[in-house]
């Protein structure tokens, strides 16, 4: 993953397996709510963890090279670590307390543990339900949150120019 928009997709599945929520979608578009039951997650890049792994691939050369290089290549270098996110998931209205609920150990079950693995993602832990119903004043609209701690590998990518070429001349004298 490069871009974080690339695991949209992947979350808004990741919360409808691990909570039974049909309905889910991304948070703070501006849109009007749903009716009925239902989640919204909020993907937030924490820090990368643990040593970076680099791998190099050759690209063909993006400056002019001298043509007693002959087939000159590039590098195109991509760094891979590891890192944490956390998933905030809200889920609203009748029924979002036993949706809430059933976040904890989804990991264990299936076919969550098998999408987990699919997706290259590691589960932490999912924290303290919250209760945000009276803290809202929402009393007619049930709404409960809680964070989903996972890490993924998170990679960039940029191009290494292994030289530009250039030419010698030697004039020896005498």
């Amino acid at each position: 993953m490069e871009n974080i928009s690339e695991l949209y997709d992947v979350f808004q599945q990741l919360v409808s397996l691990t909570s039974g929520v049909e309905t889910v979608i991304l948070a703070d578009q501006g849109r009007d709510a749903p009716t009925g039951l239902y989640a919204t997650y909020k993907p937030i890049p924490i820090r990368a963890y643990g040593w970076s792994q680099r791998r190099r691939e050759l690209t063909p050369a993006t400056e002019d090279t001298a043509p007693a290089l002959g087939l000159w290549q590039d590098l195109r270098e991509t760094v891979a670590t590891s890192m944490e996110f956390i998933l905030s998931v809200n889920i609203i209205n009748e029924g979002a307390d036993s949706a809430i609920m059933r976040l904890h150990n989804a990991n264990l079950r299936q076919p969550v543990s098998e999408f987990l693995y699919r997706n290259e993602i590691a589960w932490r832990y999912v924290s303290t339900c919250r209760n945000l119903t009276g803290i809202l004043q929402a009393g007619i609209q049930p709404r409960w949150q809680a964070d989903i701690h996972l890490f993924i590998e998170h990679t960039v990518s940029y191009e290494l120019l292994r030289a530009a070429g250039f030419d010698i001349q030697l004039t020896n004298e005498g």
